[in-house]
């Protein structure tokens, strides 16, 4: 359910035991170092025992439940791995052990506490990444907050729940608020930002699942980056006019949906792209996946737009905001966190001029834009105003040289600036 992941926390059971399940059924919930996704049967059959309770933590590939037939003989559970064994790999790897009796709590930084409220001995607690965003939102601290959910761990409900039944008190500034500056670049600030100097913010789990892949991304794949100048006045133009066209329909073309459908573009004329890399060669992916990085309060996300290489830009539209919203609720699919093939990231709402993005390993490339901005160019030895993007390349040089990753990055600008491309 995520690169380098080690281990998750079963949220809840969605199916009883005795029910007949398909393949790709939903069976539990599960939450990883990032969000709480659904997990779903690799077997058709009855759902003939659940090996693992609510709220226990366990590692990667240790069994759930067994599925089968009604009148089937249930494996000698003694055939069956034991959490044990499973847990003395994790501790290999990672020099740590896992209780699978207990509940795992995951530390948060301190939030602020309003007046009225009194600290708690509390220092940590287990929520669902919805309810965390919540919390923050509210500046409320989840310290203070009864769990209902499994294992006690706090739900969305319990936080609006709480927030309605204490006392009213004079508004504080919120966490997600930033001082009043000039030079202000975003209007959201995470708790690691508001803690006090001097003061050690213990890491989250998504903040440790950030460290690993990005660390064993910079160390295994030899990074090279290519940047380009576009020439965005056409597409933007062309947007412009494809938002007012069908504004009575819902859609709204962004910038980023131009970028998605250029990128595919490019993709299925240097596949190499879409590969990534492995011991005895290069693996060609079939389908085109596109990844869009996604900033949430903890760290950055990075779920794909499925069979994107198939979609329109209309489509493709519409499939990037579902995205990006079921991201915000914590809805999205496991394969949409691993089934990526290729990956953009787009800090042009931050008034990034440019930049050079992290591969996501096992993906072989990542395109990094900025923002659109209006510039004196020349064409044709005279001076005029266009509206310019910088877009940067990261590349896996195991899989593409220099000049490959410059004639996928070509094909990306002449996309974008003969937009008419994209629509065909």
């Amino acid at each position: 359910m995520g690169y380098d992941m080690r281990e998750g926390t079963l949220v809840r059971w969605l199916k009883a035991e005795g029910t007949e399940i398909d393949v790709g059924d939903p069976v539990a919930e599960i939450e990883t170092d990032k969000a709480v996704v659904e997990f779903e049967s690799v077997a058709a059959g009855v759902l003939r025992k659940r090996l693992v309770s609510e709220g226990a933590t366990v590692p990667v590939g240790h069994p759930l439940a067994i599925v089968g037939d009604l009148d089937e003989e249930i494996p000698d559970m003694e055939n069956i791995p034991s959490p044990q064994q499973n847990e003395s790999t994790i501790a290999e790897e990672t020099g740590s052990t896992i209780d699978l009796d207990a509940t795992e709590p995951v530390s948060e930084p301190a939030l602020h506490i309003t007046d009225t409220e009194t600290p708690t001995q509390k220092t940590s607690v287990r929520a669902s990444p919805v309810a965390k965003k919540l919390a923050l939102e509210e500046n409320i601290d989840l310290a203070l907050v009864p769990g209902t959910g499994p294992g006690n761990r706090i739900t969305r409900g319990d936080v609006i729940a709480y927030k309605e039944s204490r006392p009213s008190t004079p508004p504080t500034p919120a966490l997600s608020e930033t001082p009043s500056s000039p030079d202000a670049l975003s209007t959201t600030q995470t708790p690691s930002t508001a803690s006090k100097q001097g003061e050690k913010v213990p890491l989250t789990k998504m903040r440790q699942q950030i460290a690993r892949v990005t660390v064993q991304s910079k160390r295994e794949a030899p990074h090279f980056y290519v940047s380009a100048e576009i020439d965005m006045t056409a597409a933007m133009s062309l947007r412009s006019q494809i938002n007012k066209d069908f504004e009575g329909e819902g859609i709204r073309v962004t910038v980023n949906d131009l970028i998605l459908k250029a990128c595919i573009g490019a993709l299925k004329k240097y596949p190499k792209f879409n590969a990534y890399f492995d011991d005895d060669g290069i693996r060609m992916n079939e389908e085109i996946n596109i990844g869009i990085a996604i900033a949430e309060e903890e760290g950055l996300i990075l779920p794909a737009v499925m069979n994107s290489g198939t979609m329109s830009l209309k489509e493709l539209s519409r499939a990037s905001k579902d995205l990006a919203d079921r991201a915000q609720s914590g809805t999205l699919r496991p394969q949409e966190y691993t089934g990526g093939t290729f990956s953009t990231s787009n800090l042009g709402m931050f008034n990034v001029s440019s930049f050079a993005a992290i591969i996501h390993p096992p993906q072989s490339a990542v395109l990094a834009v900025g923002t659109v901005s209006k510039k004196p160019v020349v064409d044709n030895d005279e001076f005029k105003i266009a509206e310019m993007l910088t877009a940067t390349i990261s590349v896996d040089h195991r899989v593409a040289d220099g000049s490959e990753g410059a004639q996928f990055l070509v094909e990306v600008k002449r996309l974008l600036e003969h937009p008419s491309f994209l629509l065909i």
